[in-house]
């Protein structure tokens, strides 16, 4: 199941961020559907930009003051408030008829992020790897815009980051799985392509430099990176490539 929940503006940069993940609703008919493992996707005000989560946690109180005085609220937007304020700050949103009616809900959840990129082959069976500014090897890969397919990203950030246009092939996608930061999971999605120019240039912004490199070289330095999942799909995509 998928809800939708609207922020202002200044909530919803603390969830992108990462700063919040808690939020207090009343326990109403919309509510009661959710489950753990449910999706919620959380629009800024104007609907310009959204962040998609997956809900953690669901712990039911009679009301506002039984939920501040029993409830971790230290991933919450009022951190430096007194728990007497945020009971006064609650009781302003949601009125005690209404929290006697349908009760209160904290619903804990963990920020989802995507990013697409593409093993990229070229005529020789050289992989196209890139060296991030942060210090290590991997594949050419970024974060999903507003209305673009898995597809649609991956040739973007490849062309971004490395001046090379992918044909993507196919019958091949792959997703990594891990957590970047703390309240938050990232799915990496890969597939494998061709390569159409050989030029490649590093975009100087985020990639200090990329190049094409044997198979060989490609799993050295994704070994020495210890990125075992990314050797992993390497091992797949040379198999659905090469062979």
């Amino acid at each position: 199941m998928e809800m939708i929940l609207h922020l202002k503006d200044k909530i919803f940069d603390l969830v992108k961020s990462g700063s919040k993940n808690i939020e207090i609703r009343l326990y109403d008919e919309k509510r009661r559907k959710l489950n753990v493992g449910d999706t919620l996707i959380f629009y800024k005000e104007d609907e310009s930009k959204k962040v998609i989560a997956t809900v953690k946690e669901l712990t039911i109180f009679d009301n506002i003051e039984e939920l501040v005085n029993n409830y971790d609220l230290r991933n919450m937007y009022f951190e430096n408030s007194s728990k007497e304020e945020l009971i006064s700050i609650f009781n302003e949103i949601y009125s005690k008829d209404k929290q006697e009616e349908y009760k209160v809900v904290a619903i804990k959840f963990e920020k989802k992020e995507k990013s697409c990129g593409v093993v990229v082959f070229n005529d020789k069976q050289e992989v196209l790897l890139v060296h991030h500014n942060n210090g290590h090897w991997g594949m050419p890969k970024g974060h999903v815009e507003e209305n673009e397919t898995e597809e649609e990203t991956a040739i973007r950030e490849v062309l971004e980051e490395t001046n090379i246009r992918a044909r993507i092939m196919p019958g091949f996608r792959k997703i990594v799985t891990y957590s970047p930061s703390e309240n938050t999971m990232k799915d990496v999605i890969l597939f494998v392509g061709e390569a159409i120019n050989t030029d490649a240039k590093p975009q100087e912004i985020e990639v200090s430099e990329c190049k094409f490199v044997s198979v060989e070289e490609a799993f050295k330095l994704l070994n020495q990176e210890k990125y075992f999942e990314y050797v992993n799909v390497l091992e797949e995509a040379v198999k659905f490539y090469c062979e």
